[in-house]
């Protein structure tokens, strides 16, 4: 392995750990009740202008989020990041993001690929009754899958192309 081999292995390996953390951040501590309520299109009486402002402002701070931790992170480190590759991956980390929390594309591709049974058979029982898109559902865990499947590619591309 040549030298920066490794050192894009290294810039992957960070990107992925530190935009996971950042991602939960701001998935579950920045994101507001308003946004995470309002963003689903599969919502009863949902306005469709009004849960894509409330996903895009809650996709902003979630970008916002997960950049900083992999900018303190690069600085603390020193690590060579190169804004076009950089802006790049965070781009699509954003544009997937906003896709899935609309949650009815995520809701119709995960039908499309069979995860109907899983779609509408898992899910914790709470005390004001059963959830559709919280945590304990299927929706909730393919979301999060998707969400860190995406992260994993978007830290690839971070780390720039093979030389």
């Amino acid at each position: 392995m040549q030298h920066e081999d490794l050192v894009r292995a290294v810039v992957a390996a960070v990107a992925f750990g530190v935009m996971l953390a950042g991602h939960y951040v701001g998935d579950h501590w920045v994101q507001t009740s308003g946004q995470a309520y309002g963003k689903g299109l599969d919502a009863d009486g949902c306005v469709r202008s009004a849960a894509m402002w409330h996903c895009a402002k809650h996709v902003a701070s979630w970008a916002v989020t997960t950049t900083a931790f992999l900018l303190v992170a690069a600085w603390w480190l020193r690590l060579p990041l190169e804004p076009g590759w950089l802006a790049a991956g965070v781009a699509l980390n954003a544009v997937t993001h906003f896709v899935a929390d609309l949650r009815t594309p995520l809701i119709r591709l995960g039908r499309l690929l069979g995860r109907s049974g899983y779609l509408d058979e898992v899910g914790v029982v709470r005390a004001s009754g059963v959830t559709n898109s919280g945590p304990g559902t299927g929706l909730f865990e393919l979301d999060q899958a998707w969400h860190i499947g995406w992260l994993a590619v978007s830290s690839l591309i971070i780390a720039g192309p093979p030389t």
